[in-house]
């Protein structure tokens, strides 16, 4: 099962240890025996119906632990509702509690299977979580307490607050709402939704106009205003070159699409909630939960296998494309030393607060990239990126994310190619190996859509995408070229529709779709 979300937080010094773990037990206890009369007192295993919206079956497991200088509990729920658009699926969230000589220690994990892996899902923070952080004594992550209710923050504590913000060791990412400029709409409202859907998770904070003005001071062009919200990650927050880094929405996409801005940002910080390692405190719990891991362990060997060799053919690939890059760059530098200018072999070694990030975190940052520093060369228009936030959670999220970065610099490095005299398609300076190639191979890069495709009216319409008028009077354009992200990954594995206009009167490159393959079905999907 995949780990969609991991809240963890600590009580360094509770006054009664024993207390919080009957505390926490009794909050579990009574979530998930809510609308049933079940005695779980005692540890064991338990089945019964559910009804409602998530009508099914529940199965329930309570595992305490006694020993020297240590004890606690885990206790797990597994549903499968009776029907979800005919896919099995299966929710299951573990709460485990350990107490010893450094204090309580509290780990939440949700988790999901399902056999449709496009199915949409709506993520957040399991409702034991507003109990167990209600509950007595203090709840911290680091030095940073986890809260379910937004925090507003007035003007004369902007300045510690930017002081957090830039602490290397912050724990938490923070998405900061501001007060709009116009009509206050639902701007508290939304912040207050995120809030209890991001507990546990990340810390949400209000500023009104006299904070945002403080804050303004404080981080110039990092700030955020307006109305717009901004997600500050676990990321350097030093200068100009560390915006993109923490993402950026604007007032008016907020605005139009409130609901969908809310699960993005859910999901963006669920998503880093993901990778953070789980303390040793909590091993004094994995017997509890051997059996368990052993199964998932059994179901996943063969899936693991085949996702192995696929990586041991994408990095052949890659070390292949490196040491072309590397006899490349070690030409160039001979050049230029024999041409007398060896310093601009090192002119352009570090990078420079303008420059083009080398590196994103996912494909929501690939995007913002591209858009914010290709737009020369390259169109991304708002609405074609689909279902970001699935893939940006998905384990392939880093690697997916700055394959779409490169592919998308490749795009772009083209049509400033093309501006400078290369007459050819994307795939032949491709081919001619340039620095910022994309692999020119079936495998990656695909030029023309079969005649299967092209022939079928449903397949053509999920691949007639918006562009600009300039381009196409109607707005709209049938695209075939595109980009393969990832072979492995099915249904999910992302995909870059393009047009080449580099001819034509914008003189650029117009992507049409970023999003998973299944948006964009063949006859093999």
């Amino acid at each position: 099962m995949a780990i969609i979300y991991r809240a963890l937080w600590s009580d360094p010094d509770p006054g009664d240890p024993q207390g919080a773990l009957v505390h926490a037990r009794a909050c579990f206890v009574e979530w998930v025996t809510t609308d049933s009369d079940l005695d779980l007192t005692t540890d064991g295993d338990w089945s019964f119906r559910i009804g409602g919206i998530n009508a099914g079956s529940r199965a329930v497991s309570i595992r305490t632990v006694e020993m020297e200088g240590a004890s606690g509990f885990r206790a797990t729920v597994r549903d499968e509702p009776e029907s979800t658009a005919d896919a099995h699926t299966q929710w299951l969230v573990s709460v485990s509690v350990v107490a010893d000589d450094s204090g309580v220690h509290t780990l939440v994990e949700e988790q999901l299977e399902t056999d449709d892996p496009a199915q949409r899902v709506k993520i957040g923070r399991p409702r034991v979580v507003d109990d167990l952080l209600q509950g007595p004594g203090r709840h911290l992550l680091g030095s940073t307490a986890l809260v379910t209710e937004p925090i507003s923050v007035d003007a004369a504590e902007v300045g510690a607050f930017a002081t957090v913000l830039r602490n290397p060791h912050r724990t938490l990412p923070y998405v900061v709402f501001t007060e709009p400029s116009g009509p206050p709409e639902r701007w508290r409202e939304l912040a207050a939704r995120t809030a209890h859907r991001a507990a546990g998770v990340a810390v949400v904070v209000t500023l009104d106009h006299a904070a945002v003005r403080e804050l303004r001071g404080h981080l110039e062009g990092l700030a955020v205003w307006g109305g717009a919200v901004r997600t500050y990650n676990l990321a350097p927050l030093d200068g100009p070159g560390d915006g993109w880094r923490h993402r950026y929405v604007t007032a008016d996409q907020l605005a139009k699409a409130s609901s969908s801005v809310v699960d993005g940002l859910v999901y963006a910080v669920s998503g880093l909630s993901t990778r953070r390692r789980v303390p040793a405190a909590f091993s004094i719990l994995t017997d509890a939960a051997a059996v368990e891991a052993a199964r998932v362990l059994a179901e996943r060997e063969e899936e693991w296998e085949f996702a192995l060799e696929l990586e041991r053919e994408e990095r052949a690939g890659v070390e292949r494309e490196l040491a072309a890059a590397l006899g490349h760059l070690g030409r160039l530098s001979k050049a230029l030393q024999e041409s007398g200018h060896a310093e601009m072999v090192w002119a352009t070694h570090d990078e420079q607060p303008d420059d083009l990030p080398q590196e994103v975190q996912d494909l929501s940052e690939a995007v913002l990239a591209a858009r914010t520093y290709l737009g020369d060369w390259l169109v991304v228009p708002e609405g074609v990126d689909h279902e970001l936030p699935t893939l940006d959670t998905t384990p392939n999220g880093f690697a997916w994310g700055n394959r779409t970065h490169r592919g998308l610099r490749a795009l772009a490095a083209f049509a400033e190619a093309r501006s400078r005299g290369f007459d050819g398609d994307f795939w032949r300076w491709c081919e001619r190996g340039e620095p910022l190639a994309w692999p020119a191979t079936p495998k990656k890069l695909s030029m023309r859509e079969s005649e299967t495709v092209a022939n079928n009216a449903k397949f053509v319409q999920a691949r007639t995408f918006p562009i600009d008028t300039a381009v196409s009077a109607d707005g709209a354009k049938y695209m075939e070229a595109h980009l393969k992200i990832s072979e492995g990954g099915g249904d999910l594995a992302p995909r870059v529709y393009f047009h080449d206009d580099t001819a034509g009167f914008t003189g650029k490159v117009h992507v049409g779709f970023i999003g998973p393959h299944y948006l964009v079905p063949n006859t093999r999907s």
